[in-house]
């Protein structure tokens, strides 16, 4: 009985993390929009279904049922994805609008280039004194500031 709750710990551990990091592998992403997206509604509306008859059979013994523990999968799969992805765009806002505040006290001349780290990009216009700040926030979505319109823009993979 220990031994199959330690394979599920893992299992749910790995779906965890497969599912935080799934949003920014691009061929993943690829893949589940173009191929996935219908079998995993499908199995999503499924398994909400299957766990609302399952709550009110079994009430308090529900987690104790292996085919509950199955049908749980996709939903916290795709539930560790949204949630990768909405943490990411956050921290990144945070950490660039830091970066905005430092650049705005030195109005006069802009950087050339500028150290910046997690995925942030900075970008200096060659013919005017602006700048571009840009990062991914998962699912081929990116952010870019522009500090010549001061507003942020999101581009998705189609633009």
């Amino acid at each position: 009985m220990k031994n199959k709750f330690q394979i599920w710990k893992l299992l749910f551990s790995l779906i965890i993390v497969f599912g935080f990091v799934t949003p920014f592998i691009d061929n993943f992403v690829t893949i589940q929009v173009f191929f996935l997206i219908i079998p995993f509604g499908i199995i999503l509306i499924f398994s909400i279904i299957i766990f609302i008859v399952n709550l009110f059979k079994f009430k308090k013994e529900i987690f104790n049922q292996s085919s509950m523990k199955l049908i749980l999968v996709i939903p916290i799969f795709l539930l560790c994805q949204i949630v990768s992805s909405f943490t990411v765009n956050k921290i990144q806002k945070i950490r660039c609008e830091k970066i905005i505040t430092k650049l705005q006290k030195r109005s006069e001349n802009f950087p050339e280039t500028l150290e910046t780290n997690f995925g942030i990009e900075y970008k200096k216009s060659k013919f005017s004194n602006n700048y571009e700040l840009k990062y991914e926030t998962g699912f081929f979505v990116r952010e870019i500031f522009s500090s010549e319109n001061r507003d942020w823009k999101s581009y998705g993979w189609n633009d």
